[in-house]
């Protein structure tokens, strides 16, 4: 279903662009600037991973590195879920690794979204200069991130949607507590302040990625607007709640770059490049990272809690 949607929003933008156009305007790229595409997006996707590892480890959960890898990277075949929300599997994945329950586990899935939208807003508001238009989509986000982390660090709030949540699921109030108190540990101010710098750093080499994919195609504009094009894009896509934000985040890198004075063919080009060798390059190396790894880290129950310590 999800590739018959993306051929068809692909044939949508084809026929914007005039596929005569564009399909010239593609033969022109210099393909070496995908292979540098390709890199950055691999060093951003290890920086996240190094995220992912601290989040866990500041719950008490030290996985085996090659485990946890299997897991960060497996959870990239999810992308292409609304939101990626998917990722929640990866938790899923822990249990039937370690052992290490649910309630554990998803507060860190969570949180590790939530440092990705954090760090795509105020990536996007260093140039927000260029499209005036999308602060207030910004400041809402910035208004329901900074509501969400109050609320969590509150134990009057917290605590008080806690008790109304036992109250509805009661043979669940152990789980809930549990997700309570990881929640607290992940969102101290020193640890959640520094992870999501960390993730700034991350996603700006993806952001690199537009600015060399421009420069492929013989072009140039700022690294303040491939900033901002491309994480206010990923933010609208993800929003969108369109599977992997396909055409969403297309339109939007597309669309911006043709308000930045480039021509739609050579705009929709850069989309499907940058596209090809962020989002398809992640959702395939999850894909193949799982699978062919996938006999060799899920374990029989008999095994679970080997390859996990708790501190």
């Amino acid at each position: 279903m999800i590739v018959l949607f993306t051929i068809i929003v692909y044939i949508i933008m084809g026929v914007y662009a005039d596929f005569g156009k564009l399909s010239l305007t593609i033969s022109e790229f210099r393909w070496q600037y995908f292979l540098l595409l390709i890199g950055l997006t691999t060093v951003g996707y290890f920086i996240r991973y190094i995220k992912w590892d601290l989040f866990l480890r500041a719950t008490g959960l030290h996985l085996d590195y090659k485990e946890n890898l299997f897991i960060f990277f497996s959870g990239l075949s999810m992308i292409v879920t609304p939101g990626k929300l998917g990722e929640i599997w990866k938790s899923w994945l822990i249990k039937d690794i370690s052992g290490e329950e649910l309630s554990k586990t998803l507060p860190v899935v969570i949180m590790d979204r939530v440092t990705d939208i954090v760090s795509l807003v105020l990536l996007s508001f260093l140039g927000i200069f260029y499209y005036r238009k999308g602060i207030s989509f910004l400041i809402v986000l910035s208004i329901c991130c900074i509501g969400f982390y109050i609320a969590i660090r509150s134990q009057s709030i917290s605590g008080k949607m806690k008790k109304v949540l036992e109250k509805k699921f009661s043979k669940y109030t152990t789980d809930m507590q549990l997700m309570h108190e990881t929640m607290n540990k992940i969102t101290e101010p020193k640890i959640f302040a520094s992870l999501s710098l960390l993730n700034i750093l991350a996603w700006f080499f993806e952001c690199m990625g537009l600015y060399y994919v421009v420069i492929g195609f013989g072009h140039y504009i700022k690294i303040s607007l491939s900033t901002f094009i491309f994480s206010f894009s990923s933010l609208a896509g993800g929003m969108s709640m369109v599977p992997g934000g396909i055409g969403v985040a297309e339109a939007g890198i597309s669309g911006l770059l043709i308000l930045n004075g480039i021509s739609p063919a050579l705009s929709v080009g850069i989309a499907l490049i940058l596209r090809l060798g962020s989002f398809w390059y992640g959702a395939l190396l999850g894909f193949t990272v799982h699978m062919i790894f996938k006999k060799k880290f899920m374990r029989t129950k008999e095994n679970l809690g080997d390859g996990v310590k708790n501190v």
